[in-house]
Order: C-alpha cells, then sequence, then structure tokens
C-alpha cells in the first residue's frame, strides 16, 4: 500500500500484522477450542476481554444450552489387529442426550465399494458392520464456475489455472449417504475409508440433516474413519476372508448439555441499524486457520471502528464470535433468535474465515503446501449491493487468487427436509443469509481444516492485515449508505 488513506480508511492506524496475528498466537495456545469446554469458555472470555480492552461498553457473553460430545472411547480391530480411527462425528447416538456406548465384540465386517444404494442390492447387512470408500469431489477451481455461473475471478497472475491434487471435503457426495443406506438397511456399524484426503483417519463433520430427505432422523449406527493405507489394508482382509472378515468396533460417546458461548459487542452508531462483522471461535484441534485466523479480523475491524469518533460511524456495528459451528448450530440459532427479540436489526453481515495457506496431495497422499494462499471464495448478497465495493476492496488490497460469488436469497419451507444446494453459502454465514439478512461472507476450503495440521505455521501472515482492510473499506462503504 502506498497511500495511507484507501476508500474512507486510514490504514496507518488499522492494526498492525504483528497485532492480528498475536491474537491467532493466543487462541491457538489455548489448544481446541470445543464447544462446552473450559477451552472453549478461555476463548470466549479471552475475546470477550479484548473488545472491552478497546473501549466497547456493551459486550456479553451469550449462551445457549447444547448437546456437546465427549468421546469416551473409539477402537477398531480387525483379524486381530488394532486400527487407528476417528469417531465420525454426530454417530453412535439414538437419542440428543444421553451416554451411548456401542460395543461389537466379533462381528462381521463387509465391504461395499462407495456404497451407493445400487451397492447394497442384493447385499444382506444386518448386524454386520459396513466398510465403504468415502471418496470427495474433485476441488479443481473449475468446478467452482461450474457450481457458480456468475462467479468472477480475481486471478491477475494466472494461478488459480494451474492444476492442483485437491479435494473438496466439505460437499457431500457418496457419504454420507453410503452411511444412512447401511443404517437403514439394518447394518451394526459403518467404517469409512477417506479415500483422497490427507492419509490419516482426522476427519469431522456431522452430516445428520442430511439424512432427512432418506427419513433418518439421527445416526444411531457407531461410526469410524480409517486412512486411506489401513483402508486398503482392510480391504485386503476382506478380500482374503472372501468377502468378509470379522473382527471389533467400540465407540463409546456421551452426549450432554453445555452452554455454547456466543461472544457480541455492540459499537453506537448515528444510525441503529447494525452491520454484523463476525466469525466461530470454536475449534476442533488448535484452529490457526478454522477459525483464530477469522476471529483475529473480527478483533482488528473492532479495534479500528472502536477508535473512530461517533460521527464517523453512520451504522451501529456489532462484533461477535459465535459458538458450535461443530455442534449443530445451535449457537447461531440462539444468536439470530436473541437479535430477534431484542428488535436488533441486521442489515448487512461481514463473515470472514479460514485465512490460510494451500496445500495439495502428494503420490502418498501427504499434505504438501503449494506456495500460494488457498483460493478466496467470496459470497455477495445481491440484496447487499455490494458486489463492485467488495471486488473494488480486494483489488485495492491486492487480495488475488479470490472467486466473488454473487448469491440470491432463497429460503426453502421450514417443513422441507435438508438438501444439499450447489449454489447455496457454504459457510458461517449460512443461517444469516437464510434468515435474509444480506451477507458478504468470505471463506477458504483448506483440506486441514479438521485435522491437527492446521496450526500456526499454516496462516499465511502477509495476508492479515491486507484481509482486514479490505473488510474495513467494505463495511465502511457500506456504513456510509446510511447517511
Amino acid at each position: 500500500m502506498t497511500s495511507t488513506t484507501t476508500s474512507g480508511v486510514d490504514c496507518s492506524t488499522f492494526p498492525t500484522t504483528e497485532r492480528i496475528f498475536g491474537w491467532i498466537e493466543h487462541l491457538t495456545g489455548l489448544g481446541h477450542r470445543k464447544t462446552g469446554t473450559p477451552q472453549g469458555r478461555a476463548s470466549a472470555d479471552f475475546i470477550a476481554a479484548e473488545l472491552r480492552g478497546f473501549g466497547l461498553d456493551d459486550v456479553t457473553i451469550e449462551t445457549a444450552p447444547t448437546p456437546c460430545p465427549t468421546v469416551h472411547d473409539q477402537q477398531l480391530s480387525i483379524a486381530g489387529r488394532d486400527i487407528a480411527c476417528f469417531w465420525v462425528n454426530g454417530t453412535g447416538r439414538a437419542a440428543k442426550l444421553g451416554h451411548f456406548r456401542s460395543e461389537l465384540p466379533d462381528v462381521e465386517f463387509v465391504y461395499l465399494g462407495h456404497g451407493w444404494a445400487e451397492d447394497y442390492e442384493g447385499i444382506d447387512v444386518t448386524g454386520k458392520v459396513v466398510v465403504c470408500d468415502v471418496e470427495f469431489l474433485n476441488g479443481a477451481t473449475s468446478s467452482i464456475r461450474e457450481r457458480y455461473p456468475r462467479a468472477e475471478a480475481y486471478d491477475p497472475d494466472g494461478s488459480l489455472q494451474e492444476k492442483r491434487n485437491k479435494y473438496d471435503i466439505y460437499s457431500p457426495y457418496n457419504w454420507p449417504d453410503n452411511f444412512f443406506h447401511a443404517q437403514l438397511r439394518g447394518a451394526a456399524g459403518f467404517v469409512g475409508i477417506l479415500l483422497n484426503y490427507m492419509d490419516c483417519h482426522n476427519y469431522n463433520e456431522d452430516y445428520t440433516e442430511n439424512g432427512e430427505i432418506l427419513g433418518v432422523e439421527a445416526m444411531e449406527i457407531p461410526a469410524v474413519w480409517v486412512s486411506r493405507t489401513d483402508g486398503e489394508a482392510i480391504r485386503r482382509e476382506i478380500r482374503t476372508g472372501n468377502g468378509s472378515t470379522f473382527g471389533s468396533l467400540l465407540v463409546d460417546v456421551e452426549y450432554q448439555l453445555a452452554d455454547a458461548l456466543n461472544v457480541q459487542a455492540i459499537l453506537p452508531g448515528l444510525s441503529s441499524d447494525i452491520i454484523l462483522v463476525h466469525s466461530h471461535h470454536d475449534a476442533v484441534f488448535a484452529g490457526a486457520v478454522q477459525d483464530a485466523s477469522g476471529v483475529s479480523e473480527v478483533l482488528a475491524l473492532a479495534e479500528y471502528f472502536a477508535a473512530l469518533p461517533l460521527e464517523e460511524r453512520p451504522a451501529t456495528f456489532m462484533f461477535a464470535a459465535t459458538d458450535t459451528h461443530f455442534t449443530d448450530y445451535i449457537g447461531h440459532h440462539a444468536f439470530l433468535d436473541e437479535r430477534r427479540r431484542l428488535e436488533q436489526r441486521i442489515i448487512l453481515d461481514l463473515c470472514i474465515e479460514h485465512v490460510g495457506k494451500e496445500v495439495e496431495l502428494g503420490e502418498d497422499n501427504q499434505a504438501i503446501e503449494t506456495g500460494h494462499v488457498e483460493p478466496r471464495l467470496v459470497y455477495i448478497s445481491d440484496e447487499a449491493d455490494l458486489y463492485s465495493v467488495v471486488k473494488d476492496a480486494f483489488v485495492a488490497h491486492d487480495l488475488t487468487r479470490t472467486f466473488f460469488l454473487p448469491v440470491a436469497h432463497q429460503p426453502g419451507p421450514d417443513e422441507t427436509p435438508y438438501v444439499f444446494r450447489p449454489d447455496e453459502v457454504v459457510s458461517d454465514a449460512y443461517y444469516f443469509a437464510e434468515a435474509g439478512i444480506p451477507v458478504v461472507s468470505l471463506v477458504a476450503a483448506q483440506m486441514y481444516l479438521f485435522h491437527p495440521s492446521d496450526t500456526i505455521d499454516r496462516v499465511p501472515v502477509d495476508q492479515l492485515r491486507p484481509v482486514g482492510l479490505a473488510f474495513a473499506q467494505i463495511a465502511a462503504a457500506a456504513a456510509e449508505r446510511l447517511r
């Protein structure tokens, strides 16, 4: 940047890179920040204290009782060989709350390929553990244009055209339907082989709601993930046994009510209309990119706007760090309900997630950094009428490798089972968009976000300040329209 001021934003007073990175370091230092845990509480308390330190008086931590899982044990053994595994989020529970111990000490394992509906035809899986390959969709950037016909790329150096061995681990494909087919046909358990993921068993996504269209309300049977390498060994063992083999599966999970913690702070402006700036603060592991990076951008924006005099804030700002990104988004629903109860009118949600480096898979499915930032997706509601503003801000701060994705509000009837829409806002802003709030939502789909390798080293430090400045410019332009 050569100019001190860019489109109404005083760059010289915006928090430094070192300050923003310091917030990330503190949050990742807490370890995981799971909902309902002491670490989650420490995360919320830290964010609230920082917001108060900026001079914001109206800072609260709102609570929402949420079913939170504790995995007491998970074990998998096939043909006498113990196999490293990881509990499939949301499985092995017959109700919202309770202690569910699924112990299958001597059970038959059968392999059904990808587990499409036709793969089950003529196969009796009753009382057995079904083993399926879980294949993710290709993560090539060309697929973005297929899913979002109005997408526009800001890619001046053409790096988005480089071929990468990447996969979209966030969009349903044969998973989770293969699990639901197994459950509906009386299987006792499920093992998912992570075929084109990093060669490990750490994956964390709850797809319970995807079962509604098949008439399934809960993921009742126990399930675990295994790596590609271990999956190959399991397949060999099953083939050696003429189509099946025996082993054991144990999943011991307990769901208890605990408080989700949504941190929110109000910064008054000349208008009572609210521009919300938010990310989520919970994390399964250290979560440097997901989502200490996003929370730190929220803090940077809060510090910057709090230092401005009232007459330079045409809109009221709300800064928030939500919870329950990994536990059915109950905290998000509670956050929106509280805004309605208080009759607080949010006219725009600026959501920031996943400022992180790009990785692709090597020959052995190991993660290899490409030297680039992960391509950014920026959802922009048509109703926000901010497309040119957002684009100009990203160009001004040289935030290349970005797809701008115009989206329209498309609420469905409440009674309709959830069906994944290829053009929906796939980010923490999802429920805000579904509630009819215009959004500008930055998100990136790094393959390591559910993995312990989401550490401080994955953060592209040089990108932190430009991302914050771009959103400051967008926020200032949106607020100015209220004058």
